[in-house]
């Protein structure tokens, strides 16, 4: 690393980098929590099928993709380029969605969000960038908690707040404001510069076999096996639960001020003593303290279900502890994906490791539509526990092989964001 390097990452710690990364973390989650949680709940109340529901999680393609140009953002331009130049394309793709009400053009949405996603993707990529290179090993825990509160500012904007504008105003009204919530966050951009010491051209020389040395790198693909096992459960147990509240006949405002605001305090509440947890645990202990909390919250939903005692509150109050809990283990399970990164590559590693999860979301969404529509939620919800229980079972070869290939000399010490 760079003399330069060194030098800005010691005062990279400032309220006002920190500020600047939370805000950008929550202008890409406005994004991916409108179409993740917010839209389900409007086109389930609009009569839509849950197994089409399902579906739209191919709009995370660019997120699964983003792997293919990742490469692009570290050669060329610097990153304050490319955000601003992500969130023009964000702003205009929701000024663009004003006309296009899911009701009446949901074909034409989707391009639309699509096209979003792509923006909101590569957006990302910079900003994981800039937060690695506008931080050091000791400041780096604090611009992970910078983009975790961030994350969820952004959830509660993009999958709280606009169901409650949309249900008093209207969709264009609605996407005007999430229109003008990105564009507040600009400005800070607009305003900063040197964001980031200049790259050293033997890095970017170096990240040109990027994808093969992933592939050779045996801690993360320990890691990944025990990836995929339980993010397939995780991700399949959250998919619907929108839906799911509105089936259980919540009025969509309500649904939007409890899993917007309450989710996104139980989620930064999580997150905080969340890492707490993993510094004085371990990650391989937390990662499997937020699986079993995970597995038994799941576990309790399918039992209410299959016994009729999940009442509309108590189903709610269930689904927000879980938020907790999935944030909870984000952070942990977070950190353990920085280790599994080899040094010299560490955005291109982390970027493919994203990317793998992206496609398990798409994947386990689209299940979790069939599933929910051919058999119910209960089995759904007892179906994500044991994908979990599995991951728990793979815990100790998985997560232990790659935390003891992750404690080698040449990696750098890592903590936790979403």
């Amino acid at each position: 690393m760079s003399t330069a390097v060194v030098n800005f990452a010691g005062r990279s710690a400032s309220w006002a980098v920190l500020g600047l990364l939370a805000g950008l973390y929550a202008a890409q989650s406005v994004t991916g929590s409108m179409v993740q949680t917010a839209l389900p709940v409007v086109l389930r109340d609009a009569g839509m099928p849950l197994d089409q529901i399902g579906y739209l999680a191919v709009l995370f393609l660019p997120w699964a993709l983003k792997f293919l140009w990742a490469p692009l953002i570290d050669r060329f331009l610097s990153e304050r380029i490319w955000i601003l130049s992500c969130q023009l394309g964000i702003i205009l793709c929701f000024l663009a969605a004003t006309a296009l009400p899911p009701q009446t053009h949901m074909g034409a949405l989707a391009v639309v969000l699509l096209v979003m996603g792509f923006f909101a993707a590569t957006q990302d990529v910079a900003t994981d960038s800039l937060a690695v290179r506008a931080s050091d090993a000791e400041s780096r825990g604090l611009a992970s908690g910078a983009s975790t509160a961030g994350a969820y500012l952004g959830f509660l904007i993009g999958g709280g707040l606009w169901l409650v504008v949309y249900q008093h105003a209207g969709w264009a009204v609605s996407m005007a404001a999430m229109a003008g919530f990105v564009c507040l966050l600009t400005i800070p951009v607009f305003l900063s510069g040197g964001l980031a010491a200049p790259r050293s051209k033997m890095a970017s020389t170096s990240r040109m076999a990027g994808l093969r040395r992933t592939i050779t790198n045996r801690a993360l693909m320990h890691g990944l096996a025990f990836l995929v096992v339980y993010q397939v459960g995780l991700r399949m147990g959250s998919a619907l639960t929108g839906p799911y509240l509105v089936d259980k006949g919540i009025a969509l405002d309500t649904i939007g001020l409890l899993r917007g605001a309450g989710g996104a305090v139980a989620g930064f509440i999580a997150s905080s003593l969340g890492a707490l947890l993993v510094q004085a645990a371990g990650i391989p202990r937390s990662i499997v303290l937020a699986a079993m909390l995970n597995v038994l919250l799941l576990a309790a939903l399918g039992l209410a279900e299959f016994t009729g005692s999940a009442t509309p509150m108590f189903a709610l109050g269930l689904l927000l502890v879980q938020v907790g809990a999935v944030a909870f283990s984000f952070v942990a399970l977070y950190a353990a994906m920085m280790n599994w990164c080899n040094p010299e590559q560490t955005a291109t590693d982390f970027a493919a490791l994203q990317s793998i999860d992206a496609i398990l979301a798409i994947a386990a969404s689209s299940v979790a539509g069939v599933l929910g529509s051919a058999f119910g939620y209960g089995w759904l919800f007892a179906a994500s526990a044991v994908f979990i229980l599995a991951a728990i079972l793979l815990a100790p070869r998985t997560l232990g092989t790659s935390a003891r290939m992750a404690q080698g000399p040449a990696l750098p010490e890592k903590v936790s964001e979403p």
